[in-house]
């Protein structure tokens, strides 16, 4: 069989086995938490950029299966291992099939089946850089405008988005310049421009939530440690693979050499500048392996000119190897009875997901005797809003992350109801006592694990509102004074007399 054919059974086999684990992994909290974005379409969302939720808006038009929901991410390792294989082609066709497959087979293309911001920003980052890579090839503004409406969207997906930018200017800095390219370079970013315009008007009318949460409260507390530096680098090993890293050091003399003809050099800069923007960070914070994987296609089409087809071969072999002991893992783990896992101090977490439905049963006599639907945090509301098919609010502070609930719940409108709060664990009572006049517990076991619904019988308003929302507000939603802002709508559904934050930061 030759290389091109190996190449379609490749694409089949692994588009065949993310059909599979998609169909046999639960729907996981953050999946649960955008299709909640998606029920409540906007330009904007309290933590990222709306391009999930926009596209699993679309996706429950046509069902509500985990399947189904998740066919974008099945879909995307598919669609880029294509890209890369018809990028390289005209290059070497023997070499494009080797690189593509090496990405396609690669554990994280294979695994990640999960919906989430990452999908449509490792998507239209893509596509956004083979449209330049076209254009600078063909000298067509139309391509130009083309990769800059793909960056917009890959804005609108999440912030990393703003390193592809980066990438784009460095190539343009450090490359020949002609007054065509000049011209599409411009054309590039002003057709981007309204997009970012989009998420700028959002977050002036809501709070600036998206920038308070990704430069302030998700990062404090965050400061240096040597680990997060050596699992940065471990993380990189890990995706690169150390056959690949080796035969790139024993081709390090002639790297830009290699890939100097035909504006290869630009895939260069999108991948070694994210990565060396992502070291600076690690000294600060943590990196999640996730947003590696915007830039890390990029390092496939490097490996397609740069190593040799004997070479591609052998890291191939290796990879084949590795991602298989992946597949075998999640093939065992996936045929051990739950039971297994009962000393896991997860567990509890592992019954709620997998049997929220048996769960979401035990509710429903509760919602008919007119109980309002609250959890205790944001990723067990969301997965059991998924099962229950209607939308449960959090009850409580929460954390700093996925606070969209602050958006979409108004406890105004629930004063003197009686509200059921779902927990995975003994409630504290103090926790609720003082917002209703009366709180009983109800529980039920549930594959060895017990569960708790606290009834609560008319909500104190006045009371949750000085008690927790106020220290909410003072917590999460004081901008700085240099932003202008219009009112913030926090602010003006609890806090009206004051309309807006009261102190900046």
């Amino acid at each position: 069989m030759n290389l091109q054919s190996s190449f379609r059974l490749v694409l089949l086999a692994t588009l065949a086995i993310k059909f599979v684990l998609a169909w046999i992994i639960p729907m996981s909290g953050d999946e649960a938490y955008f299709i909640v974005w998606a029920k409540h379409p906007g330009l904007g969302y309290y933590d990222h950029p709306p391009m999930v939720g926009w596209v699993l808006q679309l996706m429950l038009y046509l069902g509500s299966s985990e399947v189904l929901l998740r066919l974008p991410a099945i879909l995307l390792s598919t669609l880029i291992g294509i890209g890369i294989y018809r990028l390289l082609r005209p290059h070497d066709e023997a070499k494009a099939a080797l690189a593509a497959i090496l990405y396609l087979v690669a554990p994280l293309n294979i695994l990640n089946v999960l919906v989430t911001t990452d999908t449509p920003l490792i998507l239209f980052a893509f596509l956004s850089a083979a449209a330049l890579f076209k254009a600078l090839q063909k000298n067509s503004l139309g391509w130009y405008a083309l990769s800059g409406a793909l960056f917009g969207m890959a804005f609108l997906s999440k912030y990393f988005a703003v390193l592809l930018g980066l990438g784009y200017v460095a190539y343009f800095i450090f490359s020949d310049k002609s007054a065509q390219k000049s011209k599409g370079f411009i054309l590039l970013f002003l057709v981007a421009l309204p997009f970012a315009l989009v998420n700028l008007y959002w977050n002036y009318t809501h709070c600036w939530d998206n920038i308070l949460f990704n430069l302030y409260n998700r990062n404090e507390g965050e400061q240096f440690s040597p680990d997060k530096i050596a699992t940065l680098f471990g993380m990189l090993v890990y995706l690169m693979s150390p056959p690949a890293i080796y035969y790139l050091f024993k081709h390090r003399a002639e790297f830009w050499q290699k890939i100097n003809p035909g504006h290869f050099k630009l895939f260069a800069w999108l991948f070694l500048l994210p990565m060396a923007a992502f070291a600076l960070l690690a000294l600060k914070r943590d990196i999640g392996l996730h947003w590696l994987l915007a830039f890390y296609s990029f390092f496939y089409i490097l490996l397609g000119l740069i190593l040799t087809v004997e070479e591609l071969r052998k890291t191939l072999k290796f990879m084949l190897w590795f991602s298989a002991a992946h597949l075998a893992i999640i093939a065992v783990i996936a045929s051990l009875p739950m039971d297994t896992w009962k000393q896991n101090r997860l567990y509890d977490g592992i019954v709620f997901m997998f049997k929220n439905d048996e769960i979401a049963a035990q509710v429903r006599p509760y919602e008919q005797q007119g109980f309002l639907l609250a959890s205790d945090g944001y990723t067990p509301a969301a997965i059991i809003s998924y099962h229950y098919g209607k939308n449960f609010f959090v009850f409580g502070s929460g954390s700093s992350f996925a606070r969209q609930d602050d958006i979409i719940t108004n406890f105004r409108q629930f004063n003197g109801r009686d509200i059921l709060v779902v927990i995975k664990s003994a409630p504290d009572l103090t926790q609720y006592t003082p917002y209703f006049q009366r709180v009983e517990v109800r529980q039920f076991p549930l594959r060895g694990v017990t569960f708790y619904f606290v009834l609560g019988f008319g909500f104190d308003y006045s009371h949750y509102k000085e008690s927790v929302l106020k220290p909410v507000k003072n917590q999460y939603y004081k901008i700085p004074d240099f932003l202008p802002h219009a009112p913030c709508y926090f602010c003006e559904k609890y806090f009206p007399e004051t309309s807006t934050p009261q102190e900046g930061r």
